[in-house]
C-alpha cells in the first residue's frame, strides 16, 4: 500500500489503532469460509478513491480466503502443486475485470523501465497475433444468444481458441512470473489438486479446486455498480492498452468508506452462494 491510500488491510497481529491516520476508520468483517472464520481489519480514511485502491483489498481478501481453503485441501490429504515457479496455466486465457486492469497499469509504470518496457512490447506482440486471428463462429452465435448456458460456451470457446496461440503470460520471464505479488485475481484464485503436469494436457489429473468468492467476479460486480455499466473484463495482452485508452475512467473516484462497504457486501453474498464444503472439479 502507498502511505496515501483510502485502503489498508491489517493482519490481526499488528497494532492498527495508531496506523489509522487523520479521521479514517477500522472497520472489522468477519467471513464464513466452509465454517471456519476468516477475518477482515480494514483502514479507511475519509477520503476518495479509485477502482484501482480497491485492488489491494480484494488481493489480500483472495489470500485470506485461498489461504484457508489449501490448508483444509492439505489437512484432508490432498496435493496442491500450484506455487511460486510452476508456470503450467501461464498460457491460459487470463481475463481481468476493470479495477484490475487499472491497477495492473499503475503498477506496470511503477517498475524500473527496462521491464516495463519489456512487459509492453510482449502485450503488444500478444495483441497483434490475436488480432491477426478470425476467432470461431461460436463467439458471436453466442454473444447473440445472450443467455447464462451461451455465456459459458462463449468463455470455453475463447479460451481453447486463446490456448491455441501458446503465448506465455506477458510477465513470464523464464518460466517465473514477475508479477507475482500483483498476479491477476484469476491466477490468485486458481489452484488444482493433483499434478502440474497434467494442467499443461500431459498424463495424470487435475482437479480445480472451488474458492468462493472469486476476486476477480466481485470486483467486476463491483465495477458494474459504481459505473452503470455492465461487467466488463479484459483479456491480459490488451489490459495496458485498454487502461491507457481510458484515463477518464481511470480518474473516477468514490467514497472509499462506500466502496469497501459494498465490496464486503457483495464478498458474503458470493460467499453464500457456495457449497458446504471444498469441493474440486475437472
Amino acid at each position: 500500500m502507498t502511505e496515501d491510500s483510502a485502503i489498508t488491510v491489517f493482519d490481526e497481529s499488528e497494532p492498527v489503532w495508531n496506523s489509522c491516520a487523520g479521521d479514517g476508520q477500522i472497520i472489522r468483517r468477519e467471513l464464513d469460509i466452509f465454517g471456519e472464520s476468516v477475518d477482515l481489519l480494514i483502514c479507511v480514511e475519509n477520503k476518495q478513491a479509485t477502482l484501482a485502491d480497491i485492488v489491494p483489498l480484494a488481493r489480500a481478501v483472495s489470500t485470506k480466503i485461498t489461504d484457508k481453503v489449501t490448508k483444509m485441501v492439505l489437512v484432508d490429504g490432498g496435493h496442491i502443486p500450484c506455487r511460486k515457479g510452476c508456470s503450467a496455466c501461464c498460457y491460459y486465457l487470463v481475463s481481468l475485470a476493470v479495477p484490475e486492469v487499472f491497477r495492473l497499469r499503475q503498477d506496470t509504470l511503477a517498475m524500473p523501465q527496462m521491464r516495463r518496457l519489456s512487459a509492453e512490447r510482449a502485450c503488444l506482440s500478444a495483441a497483434q497475433r490475436i488480432l491477426g486471428q478470425q476467432p470461431p463462429d461460436l463467439f458471436a452465435e453466442a454473444a447473440r444468444a445472450g443467455t447464462a448456458d451461451s455465456a459459458a460456451e462463449l468463455l470455453n470457446a475463447a479460451s481453447k481458441w486463446y490456448a491455441d496461440f501458446k503465448l506465455p503470460c506477458p510477465f513470464l520471464c523464464k518460466g517465473i512470473c514477475t508479477i507475482y505479488e500483483q498476479r491477476p485475481m484469476v491466477c490468485r484464485d486458481h489452484s488444482v489438486t493433483g499434478g502440474s503436469v497434467a494442467c499443461g494436457g500431459g498424463a495424470g489429473e487435475a482437479q480445480r479446486i472451488y474458492i468462493p468468492a472469486r476476486m476477480s467476479e466481485v470486483l467486476g460486480r463491483l465495477a458494474s455498480e459504481l459505473e452503470g455499466t455492465s461487467v466488463e473484463a479484459l483479456i491480459m495482452p490488451f489490459a495496458l492498452i485498454w487502461a491507457d485508452e481510458n484515463q477518464r475512467r481511470r480518474r473516477r473516484r468514490w467514497p472509499a468508506l462506500m466502496m469497501v462497504e459494498r465490496f464486503v457486501e457483495i464478498v458474503q453474498q458470493e460467499i453464500s452462494k457456495s457449497p458446504a464444503q471444498v469441493v474440486a472439479s475437472a
